[in-house]
């Protein structure tokens, strides 16, 4: 295995540092999209738990929507961390993964209706099925997670 030595430790880690910063900088408009004339792909955050509590954990909800057919993934997923510090690490049993049964488009609005996988992993103050709303205009989506509905800012 090769050696590295210091200097060309520092000249990877500027150039990985420089490339995350390239990423950070460029607009995140282009998630929430029409990837083609019926494919809709969006991904929407908010922290947890609602202010005036500090926020620990991150919501997060993606999702690929095929209109025509009225069909697609969701998954939503809870990271431990802000939405300006979320890491990597996800609370256990908190994701989950909704098929679509249905989509509903009006103007900037989309409407979402899903059906959640893995009923069994659901908690008592959950339903099975899903809807969630996805406002274009204001860049606002509201879901429900663990039986309370939350507001989350579309990127």
């Amino acid at each position: 295995m090769k050696q590295i030595d210091r200097r060309n430790f520092l000249r990877m880690v500027g150039a990985g540092s420089a490339v995350m910063a390239a990423a950070a900088a460029l607009p995140t408009a282009g998630l929430l999209t029409w990837a083609d004339k019926d494919i809709f792909k969006f991904r929407a955050v908010t922290g947890l738990p609602k202010p005036p509590l500090p926020h620990y954990a991150s919501l997060v909800m993606e999702g690929t929507l095929d209109l025509n057919a009225g069909s697609g993934t969701v998954t939503k997923t809870l990271y431990a961390g802000a939405p300006d510090a979320m890491s990597g690490i996800t609370f256990p049993g908190t994701a989950r993964v909704i098929q679509v049964t249905g989509v509903r488009r009006y103007a900037d609005r989309v409407e979402i209706a899903g059906v959640i996988d893995g009923a069994a992993q659901l908690a008592r103050v959950e339903s099975r099925s899903v809807s969630i709303v996805i406002d274009r205009a204001s860049q606002l989506a509201r879901a429900n997670f663990m039986g309370t509905d939350v507001l989350m800012r579309v990127e």
